[in-house]
This record gives structure tokens, C-alpha cells and sequence, in this order.
């Protein structure tokens, strides 16, 4: 899956809180959105619409936060499911151990073909 095809099928399964995602999907959607954010940041810093110094976020960082979070979440929590465990683990980031664990987590292959949320996503039948 090459980033195109990640952007596309998260957008598409934006909606879809279950079955699994595989690490192809979830990490060049993660880099998608990581170089959308620099770009974003650039034209409001260009434009003066954010001054460099301030820590103020300009409205278009928030229209495209905005735009990504529910499908962020669900393609997180897909990504989760691949490694068997339940989506509800992105809660961790309240209590900040999960800005460390969760992207572990996603960052290692699935565990087994078949598991209680669907078969694997790169198997073919």
C-alpha cells in the first residue's frame, strides 16, 4: 500500500471502528498528516495568520484537525485491533504513558493471521 492508497482507504473506512489495519495504512497516513501539518504550518507563518513566536494554533490547523480526527482515531484503533488489542488502549493518552506506547504498539507486525476482530489484512484469500 503506498501513501495515496492509505489516505484514500482511511478516508474511506473514516466510519469503521472495527476489524484491523495494517502497518502500511496506519503509518503513511500518520506521515500524510505529519506533512500536511508542516505544510499548514508554513502558509500561516508565510501569511501572518500565526506569528513564529506565539504558541497559538491558526484556523486552518484547526479545520484540518478537525477534518482528520475522527478517521486518526479510527485507523489508530483498527491498527490496535491488528496487534490484538482493544481500541479503547488510545485512552492511554490522557495519562500521557500512551504518547509512548501506543505508537509502539502500532509500530510492530500483527500478531497472529486471525484474531477476535477479523483476519489479517495483508493475508489473501
Amino acid at each position: 500500500m503506498n501513501m495515496k492508497e492509505a489516505v484514500i482507504s482511511v478516508f474511506t473506512n473514516w466510519k469503521n471502528f472495527s476489524g484491523r489495519s495494517c502497518r502500511s495504512e496506519f503509518w503513511y497516513f500518520t506521515l500524510a498528516v505529519f506533512l500536511v501539518s508542516v505544510f499548514i504550518s508554513i502558509i500561516e507563518i508565510a501569511t501572518g495568520m500565526v506569528d513564529i513566536d506565539s504558541s497559538e494554533i491558526g484556523i486552518l490547523s484547526i479545520i484540518f484537525i478537525l477534518i482528520i480526527l475522527i478517521p486518526s482515531i479510527s485507523v489508530t484503533s483498527r491498527r490496535l485491533q491488528d496487534r490484538s488489542f482493544p481500541g479503547w488502549w488510545q485512552l492511554s493518552y490522557l495519562i500521557l504513558v500512551g504518547i509512548v506506547v501506543v505508537p509502539i504498539i502500532c509500530a510492530l507486525p500483527a500478531k497472529e493471521d486471525e484474531n477476535k476482530w477479523g483476519r489479517n489484512p495483508l493475508i489473501k484469500e
